[in-house]
């Protein structure tokens, strides 16, 4: 099992002016907040890539999240340590305030996160079986 690690959220202002491709529009931003919930910065305990669009993010016992990224984030399931950049400063990680996963390389590659969904444990279960059948379809 590979032990994954969150980045310091303080270190990744210097990384900021790394974006890749920009948000979503303003009025879909404003469309997402409405329907995006929010994770605190400081109880992310553990993460697991589903794909290079998608995460689970633990912040407790039985307490995770699916946080959907904007574009494709090159190699996020081979990485170990990613950090989570809090644009708004309020210390949650949201579906819009661009709020960002940064996987830190020779070169960072920042990524928008695009919605942030609290997931019931088996809504947890049922979306980390959903996406590695499609890993082992895809194989085949």
């Amino acid at each position: 099992m590979i032990t994954r690690r969150i980045g310091a959220a303080g270190i990744l202002a210097m990384l900021a002016g790394c974006a890749a491709t920009a948000p979503a529009s303003r009025d879909e931003r404003v469309a997402a907040a409405s329907q995006s919930d929010c994770l605190r910065l400081a109880s992310i305990s553990d993460w697991d890539a589903l794909d290079n669009r998608n995460l689970i993010v633990n912040t407790g016992p039985n307490r995770a999240f699916h946080v959907e990224l904007a574009q494709s984030c090159l190699g996020l399931e081979f990485e170990t340590v990613i950090a989570f950049y809090d644009r708004g400063g309020d210390e949650r990680i949201c579906g819009f305030g661009m709020d960002r996963v940064v996987v830190d390389r020779s070169l960072p590659e920042t990524c928008w996160i695009s919605s942030v969904d609290e997931l019931t444990e088996d809504q947890a279960e049922e979306l980390a079986l959903r996406f590695e059948r499609e890993r082992a379809a895809a194989r085949d």
